[in-house]
């Protein structure tokens, strides 16, 4: 049985993965194993309604179905309350930020002020996990820090697998590219992000930077653009966009810049290098486990990262090699090897 609370969007990170998820256990990928049944509910926009189905209702469901599988999987931790007490389960958990907030070069990470009902939510959350039968970290970096912090719970490491045969179709160049280098950035305006520190590294350098994503609110955006205009950086706002679009841009951009200085795993380098594309990433979990070694710089050397800009050249063949070692058949024999673990 595959679980989650609330249904997220497939277009979240979290939804993605575990729509992802459903999808290749319904394929039969990961050999001797099939999907049972899958629990989740609708959202509701009652807040009390939805604490009770968060905290009592959901919990219940799942313990009692449990008995019926082979193998509980909630596939991320903030669902860990869903923990069931005398089954096999197993936690997906993607980053710890939420659960243990910190600060990262002077940067907020995680919730820091929790409401008091937050409070209880967490420690619901660290029960949860503290029960589990198996924590499937998506990176090396969360692996260690859940040895740390949930000493006794196995854990093995699986990273994202991605299809890499999706980012390798031919695509026709975006027409609101410009002439010359055009750099991505891809994500929100969450501060640990750093936007604005793409917009600084771009500032006076001939390159259009293009912004992918939804944005977080309105005042953040037109901080950032107000930015740009101060340093003359060429900044194209580009916002939401679909896959293939999102694709189409990866493909044919010269690089993607990702200096985020926090990530449960970090999705778009992976993408770029799938699509052929060189990711210069900062040096910080997790997303620096990802790309090659000299795609990943200091994260506050801005003239380090316009040097690598301006050396930028065609390694289409060495980023798709590295971004097939995320396969989504190694997924699978990593995951079949980590639920064989358990019997």
């Amino acid at each position: 049985m595959l679980a989650r609370g609330g249904a997220l969007s497939p277009l979240s990170g979290l939804g993605n993965t575990h729509h992802a998820a459903v999808d290749r256990l319904k394929s039969g990928i990961i050999e001797g194993y099939e999907l049972g049944s899958v629990h989740e509910y609708k959202i509701s926009k009652n807040p009390i309604r939805r604490l009770w189905k968060r905290w009592k209702s959901g919990p219940a469901n799942v313990n009692s179905k449990s008995k019926f599988h082979d193998i509980t999987h909630i596939t991320d931790q903030e669902q860990a309350g869903l923990t069931p007490r005398n089954s096999i389960s197993v936690i997906t958990v993607h980053d710890l930020f939420h659960l243990f907030p910190n600060t990262r070069n002077g940067i907020s990470v995680g919730e820091q002020n929790p409401s008091f009902i937050r409070k209880r939510d967490i420690d619901r959350i660290k029960r949860g996990i503290s029960r589990a039968s198996l924590l499937i970290c998506v990176s090396m970096d969360t692996k260690q820090e859940c040895e740390m912090r949930f000493p006794g719970v196995p854990t093995v490491w699986i990273p994202h697998g991605i299809e890499v045969e999706k980012y390798r179709r031919n695509m026709a160049r975006p027409k609101w590219f410009n002439e010359g280098k055009n750099l991505l950035i891809i994500g929100s305006e969450e501060q640990r992000k750093r936007v604005e520190f793409a917009v600084n590294v771009c500032g006076g350098m001939n390159v259009t930077l293009h912004k992918i994503g939804a944005e977080s609110s309105l005042h953040a955006k037109n901080q950032i653009c107000e930015l740009a205009k101060e340093v003359n950086c060429k900044l194209n706002w580009v916002g939401k966009v679909s896959e293939d679009e999102k694709i189409a841009a990866l493909q044919h951009a010269d690089a993607l810049l990702f200096p985020s200085i926090a990530e449960g795993f970090g999705l778009p380098p992976l993408e770029a290098y799938a699509a052929g594309t060189v990711a210069l990433v900062a040096d910080a979990p997790a997303h620096n486990e990802i790309p090659l070694e000299h795609h990943i710089l200091p994260p506050d050397d801005i003239d380090m990262w316009r040097a690598s800009i301006l050396e930028l050249q065609d390694e289409s063949a060495e980023v798709v090699k590295r971004a097939e070692n995320f396969s989504i058949n190694r997924w699978a024999e990593r995951h079949k090897e980590a639920y064989d673990s358990l019997f």
